[in-house]
């Protein structure tokens, strides 16, 4: 009889706690990529992207990028994601290179086609808008 009182107030608490609490929240998860495995290609005119295990890396013109976690895309196929810009120039580089820079990139995925924006810089200037495609080459001229 104990043993069945107390599975009933366990019942009851438990209950009453998922009441007063509400759900539990929702962890943030770092499944796979909505980019693809890794390995897959994006590409558009003056950009690709190569997905890595840790995210992505992006080569434009003159400049690069890092994503540095798996991009995940809300219900409407959205994405918002933090990585790391570089400015390119033609000529000599430095041994260490320029340093990255903060980025915001941001867009949208429909039908293997993605909008991809970048934003970086002490303004969060906008660093361009692409157009890309899965399993597209891009057509990037590096300016060397």
């Amino acid at each position: 009889m104990a043993r069945l009182l107390l599975a009933t107030v366990t019942i009851i608490l438990g209950l009453l706690t998922a009441e007063i609490l509400g759900p539990p929240m929702a962890t943030a998860q770092s499944g796979p990529s909505a980019l693809g495995a890794t390995g897959t290609f994006w590409g558009g005119q003056h950009v690709e992207l190569e997905v890595t295990a840790e995210g992505a890396t992006l080569e434009f013109d003159c400049a690069s990028g890092t994503i540095t976690k798996p991009v995940q895309l809300d219900a409407q196929g959205n994405f918002k994601i933090t990585g790391t810009f570089i400015r390119e120039h033609p000529g000599p580089v430095m041994r260490d290179g320029p340093p990255p820079a903060p980025a915001t990139y941001t867009g949208s995925i429909q039908n293997g086609t993605m909008k991809l924006s970048i934003a970086s810089g002490p303004q969060n200037e906008s660093q361009g808008e692409y157009v890309l495609v899965q399993g597209k080459p891009g057509r990037v001229m590096k300016c060397r």
